[in-house]
């Protein structure tokens, strides 16, 4: 039974963590301007929804928890009006009727759509869901009736409990006659902002005047962290901050401030980009072509951070942990480019702020804030004309996903784990990000193997084998952690793989002499604290599992040539695992995944199509293994169930190569060099083991051991 539970639950997962592929999701509707992301039917997976404007629908689709590519065919609502913006939000209704025609009893249950409309502006709330048991299905509707506000016309919208009463009130921004009208929600009355399946009608609660003359975005936020949250409205070059003072009875706004930014901003993304408390602002703007950074210095002051320049019509940014470091990072649409780029956000250190909080003293102030930059780090081609993004994980694999509406091609694209590779193909080419950090090999020609430095004398010998140093080179990877030896390239040579401490891993080819050339890189996303490389699926070519402990994440990187990448899956590490191996257990063509666990050790078997089957009986020789609990001590497999321990020892200095209690070899590196982790493999293809070491510095050493 336990073997079975396995097979589905892993293999689920594994099949839904494919490698990054781009889905297309063509539409009926003419002119998508806006999309949102909800489980608008509780089934665990994130739908979409398309704001149509030329054709007055708003486009789902059903995200069908397949692999991957994962959108079924769609339904659409359709309303009076031409929708620009939507919203997602949770409402308390009154009992309706069940003989009503528009009567949902569960609306406060399930995620409700919000739009506004440009030409009749109105506010229009629906939800999307068949209105019985067991509300899964999404179904088509309308049309939906626009009652038109006292408006020009309406550009924007935001969700929030302005007033703390614990009901969702909606803010809409007209961008013309430039104001922004408020209506509240009550949950004691039951009365929404919106009507369930139907339009808002009547004034709002309060109405904001705005200077300026072009209005075209609006968020809600704790600016000033007091417990209220604050709006923030784009209006032409300027953000301006109003703050949240209203009380039980009273709605009130007031202008706290307004920071200078450009020409006609289109729109923003609201996160704490260096973590000391405060919201920040993402802004973008095309006529100013740029993204600037905005830091919330506390008390209403902001402060301009890093722009930088796009040139290609900046129209949307969002916000999402794309590179999974806990630091927002940005996506941000070109629509004259056709591209959407991804902007991560790298700490760089912790660095002490001492900073009261005398506008309200409500909430400590903190004591650290992160020194922190952006950069660029990959731009993804897409269709035409892509002016809204937004973000979410739809294959749940805990990488997030990106979606863009095309205005130019009637479609959204789906990108799933855009981090994944450089291409966006659907696979992860092994070349190297610009900035990424590679192996520098400026003085030498490409593909020119590193030169070694001169070697010192060997060591004397043991009796029973010879200890030869190959040689050493510098890696010039300052965050080398962990290593890993194996043939990446079929050509019975060792190749090396590092694990850098950022989610990098960098891949090296061995030339069989104790040098290698490097070929690329691979960003799975988190530290790896253990990787091995081994054929795991079968296909003759080793594959890669990088695993770290503290957040239980694991990937195979799945090799389909040298150096190639076909897919990865993600999945998390047994719960009692503490070390893993891979080892041939028996006759299947791929290596077997060992997961030591202090006990009784679990042993996977990797199926063809990803997925795992757990072998139900565990080789005798296997039992005795205990976790490694550092990078310098390593397994290795001198012949068929002989499994011998390599190991280094500070003091004196010295490398063993143990088998049982027997000491076979030992490498004397010396009291003066310090060591952070070891690898072993068939560096030369002779069929014996060599060792390699990294010291402090990134510096590499290969070690011969043969008998003599």
């Amino acid at each position: 039974m336990r073997t079975g539970v396995l097979v589905l639950a892993i293999g689920l997962g594994m099949a839904m963590a494919a490698g990054q592929s781009i889905q297309t999701l063509k539409l009926d509707a003419i002119q998508p301007v806006y999309l949102v992301s909800a489980d608008f039917n509780r089934d665990g997976f994130p739908d979409l929804a398309i704001a149509c404007h030329s054709s007055n629908n708003v486009v789902l689709f059903e995200n069908t928890r397949a692999p991957c590519t994962s959108f079924k065919e769609k339904v659409q609502w359709v309303l009076e009006d031409s929708p620009v913006a939507l919203a997602v939000g949770y409402f308390m209704d009154p009992v309706c009727s069940p003989t009503a025609p528009t009567c949902f009893p569960y609306t406060s249950a399930l995620p409700n759509l919000v739009a506004v409309t440009q030409y009749q502006p109105g506010v229009v709330r629906f939800t999307p869901v068949e209105a019985k048991a067991p509300f899964l299905k999404l179904v088509s509707g309308g049309p939906v009736k626009v009652n038109s506000l006292p408006y020009t016309t309406l550009t924007h919208l935001a969700l929030a409990d302005f007033n703390n009463d614990g009901a969702i009130d909606i803010a809409v921004l007209d961008g013309i006659s430039m104001k922004v009208g408020i209506y509240v929600g009550d949950r004691v009355g039951l009365r929404p902002a919106a009507p369930a399946q139907g339009s808002v009608s009547g004034s709002p609660a309060l109405i904001l005047e705005l200077k300026g003359e072009d209005a075209n975005f609006l968020g809600a936020s704790d600016f000033d962290r007091d417990g209220l949250l604050d709006l923030a409205v784009a209006v032409d070059g300027y953000v301006f901050l109003f703050r949240n003072e209203s009380a039980a009875t009273e709605l009130k706004f007031t202008l706290a401030g307004e920071v200078k930014l450009g020409k006609k901003i289109k729109s923003f993304a609201i996160a704490d980009f260096n973590r000391d408390g405060y919201p920040d602002l993402a802004v973008v703007d095309p006529e100013f072509s740029a993204l600037t950074i905005v830091f919330n210095g506390g008390c209403w002051k902001f402060e301009r951070g890093q722009r930088f320049k796009f040139d290609a019509g900046p129209v949307f940014v969002v916000v999402a942990d794309f590179d999974r470091n806990g630091l927002p990072d940005l996506a941000v649409a070109e629509k004259d480019g056709n591209r959407v780029s991804i902007v991560i956000n790298e700490l760089s250190e912790l660095g002490k702020i001492s900073r009261p909080d005398p506008c309200t003293n409500t909430v400590n102030p903190p004591e650290h804030v992160d020194i922190q930059s952006f950069r660029i780090l990959k731009v993804i081609e897409v269709g035409k004309a892509p002016v809204a993004l937004v973000t979410d994980d739809f294959d749940l694999n805990g990488i997030t996903d990106l979606a863009v509406a095309l205005y130019g091609d009637n479609a959204v694209q789906v990108i799933y784990n855009p981090l994944l590779c450089q291409d966006c193909s659907g696979e992860i080419p092994c070349s190297k990000p610009s900035g990424a950090g590679m192996l520098d090999v400026e003085p030498q020609k490409t593909g020119e193997p590193v030169k070694l430095e001169a070697a010192p004398s060997a060591p004397e010998p043991m009796p029973a084998v010879v200890v030869k140093e190959l040689g050493s080179f510098d890696l010039a990877l300052a965050g080398a952690e962990v290593l890993a030896l194996s043939d990446l390239s079929a050509d019975g040579k060792a190749d090396l793989v590092v694990a850098e401490k950022t989610g990098f891993l960098y891949l090296y080819q061995g030339l069989g002499d104790g040098s290698f050339v490097g070929k690329g890189d691979v960003f799975v996303g988190f530290k790896a604290d253990k990787i091995l490389v081994a054929d795991l699926d079968g296909n003759g070519l080793s594959d890669i599992l990088a695993v770290n402990w503290q957040t239980r994440d694991a990937v195979i990187c799945y090799f389909k040539g040298p150096f190639l990448i076909g897919q990865s899956s993600f999945f998390s590490v047994p719960l009692k695992a503490k070390d893993v191996w891979a080892f041939q257990v028996n006759d299947s063509k791929g290596v077997e995944i060992i997961w030591i666990t202090g006990d009784k050790p679990l042993v996977w078997s990797v199926l063809p199509h990803g997925g795992f089957v757990e072998l139900p009986q565990v080789p005798p020789y296997l039992a005795s293994l205990a976790p490694l609990t550092s990078p310098l001590q390593a397994y290795a497999a001198l012949g068929p169930n002989e499994i011998a321990l390599v190991h280094y020892s500070s003091n004196p200095g010295e490398i063993f190569v143990t088998l049982g209690q027997k000491e076979v070899a030992e490498i004397r590196i010396g009291t003066e060099t310090r060591l952070k982790a070891i690898a072993v493999g068939d560096i030369d293809g002779n069929g014996t083991q060599e060792v390699l070491t990294l010291e402090e510095g990134a510096k590499v050493r290969t070690w011969h051991v043969s008998a003599p």
